[in-house]
């Protein structure tokens, strides 16, 4: 909402204090940058300090699109005047007016083309302004941008905002006689109700709170207005062809693919809610990455929660088009420090320096929810570049190119295990070709790296040598197949200054926890530790799962895990043909702020425990689970194919493990013939791809069925208990494989016995 006001004018005071790294001396440190690099000569004359911001393409061609902007918050209430030096150059041709390119803030534009000062003046009454540089098929083969600088040139009369508020009050209550969703209509009330306690003597704050609260629920009823009186328009329908079901979750952010399709649209984005089924009347956003296809970029979620997103698109007759709902669940927020030893010889060598540290300790607490990492930058006026050895102590040098984010986000990768610790350097299971270059073997950080690149082949993985890590393509000439970044910036030359470079590179480090890389420890050559805990398994509450071990001899294919007495726990051979039980079923629970996972048997309603000593076993809680009845689930690296009733499938499995510092395992014992079962024990948590009695597959009720449905699918017949008819003969008996008999046929598979003397399995949905 633009609004405008009569100022008094008065001379212009610098707030440029409110713009963060305003001449980019310290690279992108603040701003979100897509498509501009960082550049340090001095080419484009209109430049301030070391460094500006460019992008540029050889004469003849058109530099096209980029951008880089940041939102200032907690500004006074004023009138602005936002000056930029930029350009919007055609080199061939330099007095040629470019179009395509603007500096903007507060919703007001004003066009870039030869070098110079550009400015844009608007007023603030909200407290938040977004500013920025954009080229949007910018026809210059060179654009620049920097030295953004912020004035306030003029007040806003109190008397102005006290009546901005009363016009607001009066949009807000006329959408109030209208039908709008029950959660805007409770958020519109509050506003209104704080909106009438404004009088000339409130202060500055409480009228700019006001104002802002009114105007954003003005604006989501008005938005819901639109929705209800849409009427069908022409053109192809929108429709979200794509929606991929892998998410890369932060603490308060996610990044999500999708692929849409339709004509006159007029947004696309993403919706999300803590309850199912979220709509565009819930949160949503439209911001977006665009690298091979959409990646939209989800703020101001809430650390360890449960929430609910869908993908949309929606066409200009307000028409709109969900794809599926997606379960994610953000991560902890990680409690990393940093501190800079202040070494460097001037101020601005070590206020690039404490800022890049700063930053990078704010994208580790986001995005990967290490505990307990404390990074120590210090100056080394003999290093070259900068390192970093494990467990956090960095050397920074004089080179200002490597006293930048980019440089300190990759050397903090080495102080968290990259290259350093023995899972990379001489785990055999974890990374191919030990000592020198290899493929990262674990599940996790590949499949974010296919997220990012948005290929899933096996020909793109995450790969590395000896002592760094970077993704690649074994495959050059497969479409889309192309890394598009050094995801961990292998060098100052290879830092794009991206903001989505930097996340990605995050999730890959995540990854790379999830699979067992432990970010820190005690010792520098602890292998025992399992990595970091994630949400590793989406699962449906309401659904039943089932746990089959992966070892051939220990019940893959066969086997289920059950519980057995009052509290004992066991696997036996349970898929050769009975109605299963729900002793074999379980629910799962999810704990998103120890991101552990707990198993209630759907029979008994008791939780699978591990106890100090001896097998597991289940146990009756009155609260919620405690520390003994939670599991990390880490995913194996190695496929298995299962064959139940003659259905084959490919999937994997994880080890239940825990822990603090003596890690255990659940692991499957022989089976006793004797018995007619195997004891489920605890065991010192092994690593290695050969430990499959410790690692477990898990099927949904879903996929348990859909095995047995395909297997047995040419002896299903059309049966009642009481007078079915197979080939003119009657129905005798029908049990369970072990014998018991049924009066009525169940769920599942039964065995059905005919009066021909045939006998055959019959499944029943």
């Amino acid at each position: 909402m633009l609004l405008a006001f009569c100022a008094s004018a008065q001379t212009g005071t610098d707030q440029t204090s409110y713009i963060t790294n305003p001449n980019f001396e310290n690279g992108t440190n603040g701003w979100v940058c897509e498509n501009l690099q960082s550049q340090s000569n001095n080419s484009f004359t209109k430049k301030s300090g070391s460094i500006y911001m460019e992008k540029w393409v050889s004469t003849g061609n058109y530099v096209g699109n980029g951008s880089i902007y940041q939102t200032i918050t907690q500004l006074p209430i004023g009138v602005y005047k936002l000056t930029v030096a930029a350009q919007n150059l055609n080199q061939s041709s330099s007095s040629q007016k470019c179009s395509g390119a603007y500096i903007y803030a507060g919703g007001l534009t004003t066009d870039v083309d030869i070098p110079g000062d550009y400015s844009v003046t608007f007023t603030n009454i909200l407290g938040e302004v977004e500013i920025g540089f954009v080229a949007n098929g910018a026809t210059g083969n060179w654009i620049a941008v920097d030295n953004f600088r912020l004035s306030k040139v003029g007040e806003v009369d109190k008397s102005t905002l006290t009546n901005e508020v009363h016009r607001l009050l009066a949009e807000a209550e006329k959408i109030q006689m209208d039908i709008i969703p029950s959660n805007i209509a409770a958020a519109l009330q509050a506003a209104i109700d704080a909106g009438n306690l404004i009088t000339d003597t409130s202060a500055d704050n409480d009228i700019q709170q006001a104002l802002k609260d009114l105007s954003q629920t003005i604006e989501k009823g008005q938005f819901a207005e639109n929705l209800a009186n849409a009427t069908p328009g022409t053109g192809t329908a929108p429709a979200v062809t794509v929606t991929n079901h892998y998410v890369a979750t932060g603490a308060t952010q996610a990044l999500v693919r999708a692929t849409m399709k339709g004509s006159n649209v007029l947004e696309r984005g993403v919706c999300w809610s803590t309850e199912h089924n979220p709509t565009v009347l819930d949160e949503r956003t439209t911001k977006y990455f665009d690298l091979k296809g959409y990646i939209f970029h989800i703020k101001g979620l809430q650390p360890a929660t449960v929430y609910y997103i869908r993908p949309y698109v929606m066409n200009k007759t307000y028409t709109v088009a969900y794809g599926d709902e997606v379960k994610i669940v953000t991560h902890p927020k990680g409690t990393c420090t940093g501190s800079w030893n202040e070494g460097a010889p001037n101020a601005a060598a070590s206020q690039r320096c404490r800022e890049a540290i700063q930053q990078t300790i704010d994208y580790f607490n986001e995005w990967t929810g290490i505990q307990g990492f404390h990074l120590s930058g210090n100056y080394g006026a003999d290093t070259p570049t900068a390192d970093c050895s494990y467990g956090g102590w960095m050397r920074i040098g004089p080179n200002a190119g490597n006293q930048a984010i980019g440089t300190v986000l990759h050397e903090t990768g080495h102080g968290v295990g990259v290259g350093q610790h023995v899972r990379w350097t001489e785990c055999e299971d974890t990374r191919e070709n030990q000592g020198k270059y290899g493929k990262w073997l674990g599940r996790e950080a590949n499949d974010v790296l296919h997220f990012l690149e948005n290929y899933y082949g096996d020909e793109v993985f995450f790969t590395g040598d000896a002592v760094h890590g970077w993704g690649t393509s074994s495959n050059t000439f497969i479409t889309n197949a192309t890394i598009s970044y050094d995801w961990l910036v292998n060098g100052a030359d290879k830092d794009k200054h991206a903001e989505l470079q930097y996340i990605g590179g995050m999730c890959i480090l995540h990854g790379l926890f999830i699979d067992g890389l432990p970010p820190t420890a005690s010792n520098w050559y602890t292998t025992d530790q399992n990595g970091i805990a994630g949400y590793t398994y989406n699962f449906d509450d309401t659904k039943k799962y089932y746990l089959m071990n992966k070892d051939k001899e220990h019940g893959l294919g066969e086997g289920l895990l059950y519980q057995r007495a009052n509290t004992d726990i066991a696997w036996k051979p349970a898929l050769t043909g009975e109605v299963l039980s729900d002793s074999a079923a379980w629910y799962l629970e999810f704990d998103p702020q120890s991101c552990l996972y707990s198993f209630k048997n759907a029979s008994t309603g008791k939780f699978l425990t591990h106890p100090t000593t001896g097998n597991l076993e289940v146990k009756k809680l009155t609260t919620n689970p405690t520390s003994a009845e939670k599991f990390q689930l880490m995913p194996d690296r190695t496929d298995v194919s299962i064959t139940i009733e003659g259905k084959k499938n490919k999937t994997h499995g994880y080890w239940f493990t825990w822990g603090n510092g003596d890690f255990k395992s659940m692991s499957a014992t022989d089976l006793s013939t004797r018995r007619g079962y195997g004891n489920i024990s605890q065991a010192t948590f092994d690593f290695s791809d050969k430990a499959t009695t410790q690692q477990w597959i898990i099927l949904s009720e879903d996929e348990l069925a859909e095995y047995q449905q395909k297997a047995i699918e040419t002896d299903i017949r059309e049966v009642n208990a009481n007078e079915a008819q197979n080939d003119a003969s009657t129905i005798v008996s029908i049990c369970t494989i072990d014998g018991i008999s049924l009066k009525a046929l169940q769920k599942g598979v039964n065995i059905v016995k005919y009066s021909n003397g045939q006998v055959k399995k019959i499944f029943v949905e």
